[in-house]
């Protein structure tokens, strides 16, 4: 008889240390899941907050450099007109000028736009725009799938019963606001 209430006794305190060991293991391992949400939590907001603050400086550079080009092209296009104004009456002063006129414009623009730059900068910001929006993606995606792994332990027996008992809750999915879940909108106008 002594001998089986030792095995007995034995095996009801590694019972024991087997469910406590189980039960401190669930634990960790919500808490860690939990931790790892509000990071991936974070993510998506830094990405949100990225895309809000950048999108609209990337805009404003690519509308200055479009400006300095239009400004360029216009001066071009007015020294042209002047000229084609002056060669129909017959002006060669104002033919001179004009040609003046066109030969600065014409030096400026080649000096600041050997090739013209709007077209890769707009390029550019359209690139730049859609890696922003591709990292909100995939942090909303990355921040979803744990949150969806956590709630299942927090549900699913026998971890609920631990995660009930130390007070772990569901964790809602992510949900940006209506504003927030819009794509930025670009407006390229003066």
């Amino acid at each position: 008889m002594r001998k089986t209430q030792l095995i007995i006794i034995i095996s009801v305190i590694c019972g024991i240390l087997l469910a406590g060991m189980y039960y401190m293991n669930t634990a960790n391992k919500l808490t860690k899941m939990r931790n790892l949400a509000k990071r991936y939590e974070s993510d998506v907001q830094t990405e949100l907050q990225t895309r809000f603050e950048k999108v609209p400086n990337l805009v404003e550079i690519v509308m200055a450099s479009a400006q300095q080009e239009k400004d360029i092209i216009a001066s071009v296009t007015e020294a042209r007109k002047y000229y084609n104004n002056a060669f129909s009456i017959g002006d060669t002063a104002k033919m001179l000028e004009a040609d003046a006129m066109f030969k600065t414009a014409i030096t400026r623009f080649e000096e600041k736009y050997p090739d013209i730059a709007s077209m890769d900068m707009f390029k550019g910001l359209m690139d730049e725009y859609s890696g922003l929006e591709q990292a909100v993606n995939i942090a909303r995606r990355n921040y979803n799938e744990v949150v969806m792994q956590y709630n299942n332990m927090v549900e699913e027996l026998p971890t609920s019963i631990i995660a009930n008992s130390r007070g772990f809750e569901r964790i809602p999915e992510f949900k940006a606001s209506e504003e927030a879940n819009k794509p930025v909108e670009i407006h390229m106008t003066n």
